[in-house]
């Protein structure tokens, strides 16, 4: 096989292309009997189809990668496969770009397909801050997208608006069944399915849904770097949406990789990992360690409804504040008090008289760190800007191996105990996450073993915000790194905004209630 770049041909040489030439129309027998065949994107996915080599489609056909990140090589390799296998996985590790390379993919796709959208499905603290941030920044001008969520009469009228791009939760698939099936919607010809894992459970509502609304699509894009959470069966849902599983029964490949030791007791048999790669075929994957072009650290921000609890002391706060602007009483220091409130009310853990703490229901915000915390592949670091809120993740989390880090002052255990904490961090395979206040970590600590900062809420301090996300930032790490900001007000992500540009926090919720809070 060889490229002709001036013609825009792929040329084989093999008997094997004599099949190519009937099933592609467009397919010319030279004189010397060789198979010339257009470098067209179906053309291209009809030869990967046939198990033919192929040339990788955006670069032959000069896509110029829009947006202000140049694509490293994982990202590059990732597109290009998405556009040749247009039913496959994405298997690789968080923080290599996955969200980019199919957006990317997408897009290259819909130049040679006009009038072909998109539906991307993703967990609901990515929808706008991943998914559609993401287009925004990289394909304005030439793409656009909404955000179906809200009400279900607020979603309908979106959806009826000409985008490119579609994004909405799972949960938003439920309500928007009727409107989003095949017959009605035949312009959306292509889905992204992000973390894809949460399709595992072939038996659940969800996974029919899926099934009756996603995997007839002509394109359907499945990414995830943890397939296989709790067992190789994990595997067969998401197979069952791809390639269904190439006819195998679920029984049947449940047998071959998993042996039963009693009722309730199933272990994975050898060979389980191959069986389960053969299942999720076609797939890419890319490891963090394989990544060595990757940029150095990236921040995400990710969107959490607030609860009803916290919804109503948000709102009482926010009037309070409005009352207190008013009458000219607000100071740099009860402005301080009242932010520090706001992040209380978002993490779920307010204090009052006497130090006295208020649980606020939190589900939503525990949901998407869970959401979060399952996407990495490498250690963890949670920072938590409460200690009574470090308490609760120790409680919520007690399924993960978790190492709480407290100073003395705070009720935690002693240096010598803190110490040992870090030392089997950074040494022994548990603990895999850190659950820490910055305060404890800010200084001096090299982390490298952990990969991820998630932050559950702010900290109140851009010395202190900085200086944690260092400590797996520095010297020794072999990994690209991730900061994952929580957030449910635009308070907090205006705080957020200040601390990542080390600018004072002084006034942030004055410059926001000009504008009116959300």
């Amino acid at each position: 096989m060889w490229h002709d770049q001036a013609r825009k041909l792929v040329i084989y040489d093999t008997p094997a292309a004599d099949n190519v030439a009937r099933m592609i129309p467009t397919a010319t027998r030279l004189s010397n009997g060789y198979i010339a065949i257009p470098t067209s994107t179906y053309n291209l996915q009809m030869l990967r189809y046939l198990g033919m080599p192929t040339l990788p489609s955006l670069e032959v056909n000069g896509y110029d990668y829009p947006g202000k990140y140049t694509p490293f090589e994982a990202q590059r390799i990732t597109a290009n496969f998405l556009v040749v296998n247009p039913r496959s996985f994405v298997l690789s590790d968080m923080g290599t770009g996955k969200t980019l390379s199919a957006l990317w993919a997408a897009d290259h796709v819909m130049s040679s397909n006009p009038g072909l959208h998109c539906l991307v499905v993703a967990p609901l603290s990515t929808l706008r801050r991943v998914w559609s941030d993401a287009i925004f920044a990289n394909l304005l001008g030439r793409r656009n997208c909404a955000v179906l969520h809200g009400p279900a009469a607020k979603r309908r009228e979106l959806l009826a608006k000409p985008a490119d791009f579609y994004i909405i939760n799972p949960e938003g698939l439920e309500v928007l069944k009727n409107d989003l099936s095949v017959d009605k919607r035949p312009d959306i010809r292509m889905v992204i399915v992000d973390e894809a894992s949460m399709y595992k459970d072939r038996t659940t509502t969800r996974h029919a849904l899926a099934r009756k609304l996603l995997a007839p699509r002509d394109y359907l894009w499945m990414m995830t770097g943890t397939p296989t959470p709790n067992a190789p069966t994990d595997a067969y849902g998401l197979a069952k949406l791809i390639n269904n599983c190439h006819g195998e029964s679920y029984a049947s490949f449940q047998n071959r990789t998993m042996m039963r030791f009693n009722q309730f007791v199933w272990k994975p048999r050898s060979g389980a990992h191959a069986e389960v790669h053969r299942l999720l075929q076609p797939s890419v994957r890319f490891a963090i360690s394989d990544c060595i072009d990757l940029p150095p650290c990236t921040t995400q921000a990710r969107e959490v409804e607030l609860s009803p609890a916290q919804a109503k002391a948000y709102k009482e706060l926010k009037r309070d504040y409005v009352l207190q602007t008013r009458t000219g009483q607000i100071t740099a220091q009860n402005e301080a008090v009242l932010r520090m409130k706001l992040i209380q009310i978002s993490c779920g853990a307010v204090y009052g008289e006497q130090r006295a703490i208020t649980r606020l229901d939190a589900a939503p915000r525990i949901k998407a760190l869970r959401e979060a915390m399952e996407q990495c592949s490498e250690k963890i670091i949670i920072f938590a800007p409460l200690t009574s809120v470090i308490t609760m993740l120790s409680e919520e989390l007690s399924d993960y191996s978790c190492g709480v880090v407290r100073g003395s002052s705070d009720g935690g255990p002693s240096d010598k105990e803190r110490n040992q904490t870090l030392s089997d961090f950074m040494s022994k395979e548990k603990p895999r996450v850190l659950i820490a206040h910055p305060r404890t970590m800010a200084h001096g600590l090299t982390l490298t073993q952990a990969s991820t900062v998630i932050w559950f809420g702010p900290i109140d301090s851009t010395e202190l915000y900085l200086q944690a996300n260092k400590r797996i930032d520095r010297p020794g790490q072999v990994h690209a790194t991730t900061i994952v900001q929580l957030t449910s007000t635009s308070v907090e992500t205006e705080i957020y905004r200040r601390l990542e540009q080390n600018e004072t926090l002084q006034g942030a919720l004055l410059a926001l209630a000009k504008g009116g809070w959300d």
